[in-house]
């Protein structure tokens, strides 16, 4: 049996957009669930509530109990395994400078060199590390070192994950852990846990399933409370970058650092203060020239330093450069000039994931043809116009046989859970989250829910079709740019270049199902010839209907466009989206 890893939704960020508006980035004014703008045009001034939430101006980790999302700057140095001498590690230490910058700072001298970095630097602002931790308490464990034993030195903090613990020594998603969750049995630590993808990784697409899966594994466990209190930092690494002289971009870290938050996002569906007041850093080559631009990403939030941390006038540069965002940066969203109201008086309908929480669909009771388990399921529709209709579905684990033909065609993205539909001739259609699944119309056979599933569906009544019956599955990796078809720029644009690229998965005649993505900019929408409603996967853009009224939309997103519905597009990082249109 095949089981797919969880895959990522994540925003594909674009900071360069066209001249109308301006949007100004900042840690401690207004957030969104990916990144932070405060808008200074009325062009958004009709956004709803739910778009747009302002938080409190505090210099804390991001406290959610106290209600602020701010996020105070962290920098780190990792001494790793160096100086070589005791002598070196106290100059070292003698050259930090005394932090008054409202930055945390914190480093990570090796193991013999922690007792005098605490005594050195007591008064002075920078607090004090250790490089790893053991997951036992006490113990036959030679060599380890318990994180009680840290807590009781004086520690503040334990880094966790780091790429050369995971290559060099072994060091996996589950050990890691368990080592995390035992730094969270003493109140005095914090753990700054690292994650990152090799080039290799990178450079096939797989940025976002390997992230998403270290921080899911790595805070597997971990409360709601533990995150909100801010005891956990995340370090964003590139493995490519680390020691080698070569720095992600601001754009590519800005990336990631949004695929964490949207990962995080979608663990604690219930908790969303958690994606906002996380505190992310970026980890990989970082020097004082480099640290400004990437400080200046609204959701960078400091830099974990390796081999700079090792000179004290260097690091204390980085900190620094870190307070001096540059007072011009700037996100310029277009304005539609171009944009001329037709006035149909159609709106598009909006769901935000949340609209899906668990508790809030109706339960339908348990299955009364089940014969493997117990399956009892629960819905809740978004909405339906003419003939297609979307909302989302949770079953518990079981199994029942479907012997009756399908009178609708039903698409449908898994959000959590593992299931098989098995087709009438006998095929096993596995599939898990991040998956896109088709059952056609006349599709019969048998479903065995493996792990309770949560999906979010589509559904087309139409005309009889003729041609295949069996079930159609694809990964998430079906989805990246490298896998649709690019169209290029949209000829009716209004601003910047958005260029689109697409793939049909079904088309009968009556619906088709597909994926499409579009980078930023703003085109028009006029007399759709077709309903349609899509899931939004990646990226940040804004719908307005003819009226003037707005919305915005991130990845989680669905969204149902009637037919005839004439608005615009205003695309403002790249969005990529599983669409079906009747």
């Amino acid at each position: 049996m095949k089981i797919h890893p969880q895959c990522i939704l994540f925003a594909a960020s674009s900071l360069s957009l066209c001249s109308g508006f301006s949007v100004q980035t900042t840690r401690n004014t207004v957030h969104s669930s990916t990144s932070l703008y405060v808008v200074n045009n009325n062009y958004l001034s009709n956004l709803s509530p739910i778009s747009l939430n302002t938080v409190n101006n505090n210099n804390g980790a991001g406290n959610a109990a106290e209600g602020s999302s701010t996020r105070r700057p962290i920098l780190a140095g990792n001494w790793k395994l160096n100086p070589t001498t005791r002598k070196e590690a106290l100059e070292l230490l003698n050259g930090l400078k005394a932090n008054s910058n409202d930055a945390e700072v914190v480093i990570f001298p090796p193991l013999p060199y922690l007792s005098d970095a605490l005594a050195m630097l007591q008064g002075t602002g920078i607090k004090v590390g250790a490089q790893t931790a053991s997951s036992y308490e006490d113990g036959a464990f030679t060599g380890e070192v318990a994180p009680s034993m840290l807590a009781t030195a004086g520690c503040s903090y334990v880094l966790l994950g780091h790429s050369e613990r995971r290559t060099l020594f072994g060091e996996t998603d589950d050990s890691i852990n368990d080592r995390l969750k035992a730094c969270m049995t003493e109140a005095d630590l914090k753990v700054v846990l690292c994650v990152g993808e090799t080039l290799a990784e990178y450079e096939s697409g797989l940025l976002n399933s390997v992230v998403d899966t270290q921080v899911r594994k790595g805070l597997a466990g971990v409360s709601a409370k533990d995150l909100l209190d801010g005891r956990v930092v995340i370090a964003y690494e590139p493995v490519w970058a680390i020691g080698t002289g070569l720095v992600a971009t601001p754009h590519q870290a800005q990336t990631a650092h949004v695929a964490i938050r949207q990962t995080l996002r979608l663990m604690y569906f219930n908790d969303p203060d958690i994606a906002t007041s996380m505190r992310i850093q970026y980890g990989g080559s970082v020097k004082p020239e480099s640290i400004a631009e990437l400080m200046a990403m609204p959701d960078v939030d400091g830099a974990l330093v390796g081999g700079a941390s090792l000179d004290a006038e260097s690091f204390t540069k980085i900190v620094e450069g870190a307070s001096q965002v540059p007072a011009n940066n700037q996100l310029n969203m277009a304005l539609p000039s171009a944009f001329t109201p037709s006035k149909t008086g159609l709106k598009f309908t909006h769901g935000p994931l949340s609209y899906f929480d668990i508790d809030k669909l109706k339960s339908k009771g348990p299955r009364s043809n089940a014969d493997v388990g117990q399956p009892h399921d629960s819905t809740r529709p978004l909405v339906k116009v003419g003939s297609l209709s979307t909302g989302s579905w949770w079953c518990a684990a079981g199994g029942w046989p479907s012997p009756a033909p399908r009178a609708t065609t039903e698409v449908f993205y898994v959000l959590k859970g593992h299931a098989c539909v098995t087709d009438l001739d006998g095929t096993r259609n596995f599939f898990g989250p991040g998956d896109l699944v088709i059952l056609p119309q006349g599709w019969s056979g048998r479903w065995d829910v493996l792990q309770d599933i949560h999906k979010i569906w589509m559904v087309t009544d139409h005309a009889d079709v003729l041609g295949s019956t069996g079930a159609i599955i694809k990964q998430y990796n079906s989805f990246s740019p490298q896998q649709l078809t690019p169209s290029g720029v949209r000829e009716n644009a209004s601003h910047g270049s958005p260029e689109t690229a697409s793939d049909t998965y079904l088309d009968n005649g009556h619906m088709s199902v597909g994926a499409w993505t579009c980078s930023p900019g703003s085109f028009q929408a006029s007399q759709r010839s077709t309903s349609e409603a899509f899931h939004l996967l990646e990226g940040v853009c804004f719908l307005t209907n003819d009226d003037g009224s707005s919305h915005r939309c991130v990845a989680g997103d669905t969204v149902l466009l009637p037919k005839g519905w004439s608005g615009h597009w205003d695309v403002i990082e790249t969005v990529k989206k599983l669409w079906v249109a009747v």
